[in-house]
Order: C-alpha cells, then structure tokens, then sequence
C-alpha cells in the first residue's frame, strides 16, 4: 500500500467515468476494494488523506481545487456507506 496509488487512483477517479460507476454501482465494500485491487488501487485510508493533502497542494486553480475536493467528498461517501446486509446501529 502507497501513497502513489492512491495518488494514481485520485487522478483517474476523477476522469474515468466506467470507474466511478463500477465503484457506486459494488453492492458491497469487499466488491470495491475487488475494484480497487484489480486496478492496483491499494492503500489505506490514512494514505488517501496524504495523497488529497499532497495533491490539493498542486492545484494551481481555484476549479481544480474545487473539483479534487468534490472528489474527496465522493470518495468519503462511498467508502463509509455501509453494506446493504448490515444493519445501522
């Protein structure tokens, strides 16, 4: 697990619409990480802040910002939701 991949998997995810869609549409987190796996997507949590951090850093226009921290947002969302067997406390 690395920073470069979550930095790699920032970059693409917010340009590949198939994998966006792949991802919302896993009807489980173990079938999003299979998703991430696949692509060579591995990191932690932890790795995926420091490659936001790393990566707003370099933005140079506000838009970009902008959309890097939608795409922040987006990915938050989609990893906390939780499995549809499980039940909310």
């Amino acid at each position: 697990m690395t920073i470069q991949n979550a930095l790699n998997f920032i970059r693409q995810g917010q340009h590949d619409n198939d994998l966006r869609s792949r991802l919302v549409k896993a009807q489980t987190s173990q079938t999003r990480q299979k998703i991430l796996d696949q692509n060579d997507f591995v990191f932690t949590p932890e790795e995926f802040e420091e490659a936001y951090s790393l990566s707003l850093f370099k933005c140079q226009h506000q838009e970009d910002a902008d959309a890097l921290m939608a795409f922040r947002m987006w990915w938050i969302m989609l990893y906390r939701s939780p499995d549809p067997d499980v039940p909310l406390p």
